[in-house]
């Protein structure tokens, strides 16, 4: 029994002492308090703890505050997601001679210096050491200052975006939004009123550093506006009302009295920004892209120019069922459906336009008339033009066998349409594309090297033709009396389409 009355009393001594804490925490935060409100009296003309009202005087405080500031609201409301910011603050901190070089690398100046080398690569290699030199032009100190810079200036934009007019129109209800000709009344108005709006400033407050260099700020501001977007004289008086707001500490003494919470303490948001890194790699990718866009235009110009040699226009469309009409029903369920309609639309054309035509008529004209000195020589044509002739074949019952009626065609259309609901049946079309894809490319690959082979020997029969003596074929009379036009002319105009045909395949089975 001794035992369980100790235990009941120490039970109770301990639910006792919870409410002598508890008592003793209240009695704290008010005697906490009733310190602040002391030192918020010596600054009455701001708050009056009586009514616990917001006086006159802060509402001008602030309104000296918007005057400076309010202009450049409009003025710099992107500044935070400006690339032309960031590159004028960095460049603040670089030399002419590295200021030049960075100009070097902007869009224009590749493209000037493109245009003026035939040799693409020699600027490429140009433009690589010069990236290496910029990167060299940041060292550790620089891109710290730089930074630290670059974040005064965030502050300085959240600052001056900072909604002045809103807290002020509640101790004028009459105020105009920037119109500083206006001379307000502002009245004594309950700090309750305002509790938020001092708690959003003081968090600004709490990463106003008024030590930076703001003279270099606002040089920077002048050259992204082009004018003076902030007073500066209006400027320096901002910076000593911030200094005498965070000296006295008064707007978080007004929190703290209004929320009855003498714990009250601002937790600032992060303001670091590490914008060198991003500036040299906007330089990099920028000049890499371009270089890219260069090529690309040049490959098309290019490729346009062979297209105009070879068809006489650039639009071909020769193929019917292997189109990329076809491929927009593939586009919606994978990232490529047939990968190479633009060249075997450029084969079939190059086959019904010249192989089936003026070509196979000057080969059978040389392989049927003309007498040649070695038979080696003759079937080593006669085979790549009749392997060449199983090509075509081959090119068009590959297009054929994609109609919507054959079992290929019908295939795809059911898997597309399943393709949505049935990962296996997106998986299979992938399969079957990738399967169509390789035999166009076999086609394509095969035809190139079979015609390849007949302009070799179009070359050698052309070369033989214009020798004094001939070794390849020994009745150039006899077939030349057969021929309405110079049979050189004719045999070196195919050979000029075979050419240019040729490269013009180069673009599309290059690199693979």
């Amino acid at each position: 029994m001794k035992m369980v009355k100790n235990g009941s009393s120490g039970f109770l001594d301990k639910i006792l002492s919870l409410f002598v804490t508890i008592g003793d925490a209240e009695k704290d935060k008010r005697r906490l308090i009733k310190e602040i409100k002391k030192d918020l009296k010596k600054r009455s003309k701001y708050f009056r703890v009586k009514g616990n009202t917001a006086q006159p005087a802060l509402a001008k405080l602030f309104y000296d505050m918007y005057k400076v500031v309010g202009p450049a609201q409009v003025l710099l409301e992107s500044l935070k997601d400006s690339g032309v910011i960031r590159a004028i603050i960095i460049e603040n901190f670089l030399s002419e001679d590295q200021k030049k070089l960075v100009g070097s690398l902007s869009e224009s100046s590749i493209r000037k210096r493109c245009a003026a080398s035939k040799s693409l690569k020699n600027v490429r290699d140009q433009i690589k050491e010069e990236l290496i030199q910029t990167y060299t032009f940041f060292d550790m100190k620089a891109a710290k200052d730089i930074n630290r810079l670059y974040s005064s200036m965030m502050v300085m934009q959240d600052f001056i975006k900072f909604d002045y007019y809103f807290l002020l129109k509640k101790f004028d209800s009459l105020l105009p939004e920037r119109d500083f000709k206006y001379i307000p009344r502002f009245e004594s108005i309950n700090g309750e009123y305002i509790v938020d709006d001092l708690k959003d400033f003081d968090m600004i407050l709490s990463v106003f550093n008024e030590s930076e260099d703001w003279d270099v700020i606002l040089d920077v501001l002048s050259q992204y506006r082009d004018m003076e977007a902030i007073s500066r004289d209006g400027w320096k008086k901002v910076l000593q009302i911030v200094k005498e707001l965070k000296k006295t500490s008064i707007l978080g003494l007004v929190v703290k009295v209004l929320d009855e919470n003498p714990g009250y303490k601002v937790l600032p948001e992060s303001y670091t920004f590490e914008i060198v890194e991003d500036y040299l790699s906007d330089i990099k990718n920028t000049a890499e892209q371009i270089l890219m866009s260069i090529v690309d235009d040049r490959k098309k110009s290019q490729r346009d120019s062979l297209l105009v040699n070879i068809y006489g226009t650039t639009s071909v469309f020769r193929m019917k069922y292997y189109t990329e009409k076809a491929n927009m029903a593939f586009s919606k369920k994978v990232n490529s459906g047939f990968a190479y309609v633009e060249p075997l639309n450029f084969l079939k054309a190059f086959f019904l336009d010249y192989y089936k035509g003026p070509i196979r008529q000057m080969v059978d004209r040389l392989l049927i008339t003309g007498k040649w000195s070695s038979n080696i020589a003759s079937q080593q044509f006669s085979e790549s033009y009749h392997q060449l002739m199983t090509m075509t074949d081959e090119l068009i019952q590959f297009d054929n066998s994609l109609a919507d009626e054959t079992d290929l065609g019908t295939k795809l259309k059911r898997l597309v349409r399943a393709a949505d609901r049935d990962r296996n049946a997106l998986d299979s079309m992938r399969n079957v594309l990738n399967t169509v894809n390789d035999q166009a490319y076999s086609i394509l690959n095969n035809s190139a090297q079979h015609l390849l082979a007949i302009g070799k020997n179009l070359k050698r029969c052309i070369d033989d033709y214009r020798a004094p003596k001939h070794e390849l074929i020994v009745n150039w009379k006899e077939i030349e009396a057969m021929s309405e036009e110079p049979l050189v002319n004719q045999m070196s105009e195919l050979y000029k389409k075979i050419y240019y045909f040729l490269q013009l395949m180069q673009y599309y089975l290059k690199g693979e």
